[in-house]
């Protein structure tokens, strides 16, 4: 081989492995990286006067205005259903002042008014991007609604849950939130999520150019997906339902048939076209870090999580049997999480016997994380 042709079969080369190296991984590409393993010391949810949060059902979290901010689901303590919860973070207090979430008139004349009135099960939580007063909800199916057969002719369609999972855009003012748009998802048939009415819609956060991705916990093939939608300047001004499509992102492979759903969302950019989802899987008791430009193979990162004693005759930290991963967002360099207390299995935490009654008021938990640089690099 003379000097010339040498020079250009390594200049070839050369091309071919960049190229390689930028090849956007495809979701049949079954790699993915176990970076770490981090114990999480998490804290009691109290109100200010340092008493327990009973029974709030804290599920979605997002950062605003100097505090996180959760919601209770459909199976919180009434006085805690369709509010929002303001947290300071730095002590763990739930805020006095929690925000009732209301509808405006124009909600009130839509197909949704009475499922909204009888206190719908708010599941996510994600902060518009553009608008700081402006969050996003989604919900998810309520057994006892049906819509009307108007109704049913227009948003019946959902490729899911017989009641569609919804879109509900809400104002925050200074002393009550107000829903001022409400859209239904449809999911297409070929994406075979399966009629889920508690199973479905768990996480949201917006990436770049507001495009809203959109965790749901299993499909026809017990497999959680990501799907997504853009919210464009005229999204919320038709009544016409979300088409959602297939985010494409590759999340790690499975071994089993069993449940991993996606409870949590968050967004972390890298660019102004690319950046991380982080997806919080319950089940597993892992985060996954997935690339939206789909280079990096997805990373899990393991966690195992320790409730604070609240007795000296119990161990200061105590390891959880089941912590339920609910909400997780980026505040700076760090993740912080909460959990939503599964009423079936809270209480099997109680290995200690006098932590108990702890468990027994089904009160969440706060945990942080700091995030490493390595996680985001391509």
């Amino acid at each position: 081989m003379n000097k010339l042709v040498f020079i250009i079969f390594v200049a070839l080369v050369h091309i071919h492995a960049a190229k390689t190296l930028a090849k956007p991984l495809s979701s049949q590409e079954h790699v993915t990286t176990t970076n770490a393993h981090f114990e999480m010391k998490s804290r009691w949810l109290k109100h200010t006067d340092g008493s327990l949060v009973n029974d709030p059902q804290t599920s979605g979290l997002i950062f605003r205005n100097g505090f996180l901010l959760s919601i209770g689901d459909g199976s919180a303590l009434k006085d805690k259903q369709l509010k929002l919860l303001p947290i300071d973070h730095t002590n763990q207090q739930l805020q006095e002042k929690l925000i009732p979430i209301v509808q405006s008139d124009a909600v009130k004349q839509s197909c949704f008014v009475d499922y909204l009135d009888h206190g719908p099960d708010l599941e996510a939580l994600a902060q518009d991007p553009i608008d700081p007063n402006v969050v996003i909800i989604a919900t998810e199916d309520f057994y006892e609604f049906r819509l009307s057969e108007a109704c049913f002719k227009r948003y019946g369609q959902t490729g899911s849950t017989a009641y569609p999972s919804l879109l509900l855009r809400v104002e925050i003012g200074e002393h009550q939130a107000v829903i001022t748009h409400v859209k239904a998802l449809q999911f297409p048939t070929e994406y075979r999520v399966g009629n889920y009415p508690n199973d479905g819609v768990e996480g949201l956060t917006f990436g770049a150019g507001k495009k809203l991705y959109i965790g749901v916990e299993k499909d026809l093939n017990n497999r959680p997906r990501i799907f997504e939608t853009t919210i464009t300047a005229d999204f919320w001004n038709s009544n016409t339902m979300v088409v959602v499509k297939d985010s494409e992102l590759v999340l790690p492979p499975f071994k089993d048939n069993n449940n991993h759903p996606i409870n949590g969302l968050t967004y972390i950019p890298t660019s102004d076209t690319d950046g991380f989802v982080i997806a919080a899987a319950r089940n597993d008791n892992q985060l996954w870090i997935l690339d939206t430009a789909k280079q990096k193979a997805p990373l899990v990162i393991e966690l195992d999580f320790l409730a604070e004693s609240r007795s000296q005759a119990c161990p200061q930290w105590q390891k959880m049997d089941n912590y339920s991963i609910e909400g997780v967002v980026v505040v700076e360099n760090t993740l912080w999480l909460i959990n939503d207390p599964w009423k079936a299995a809270y209480k099997k935490n109680a290995i200690c016997p006098d932590m108990l009654d702890t468990y027994v008021q089904m009160t969440p938990l706060l945990s942080r994380l700091d995030i490493a640089q390595a996680w985001l690099q391509r």
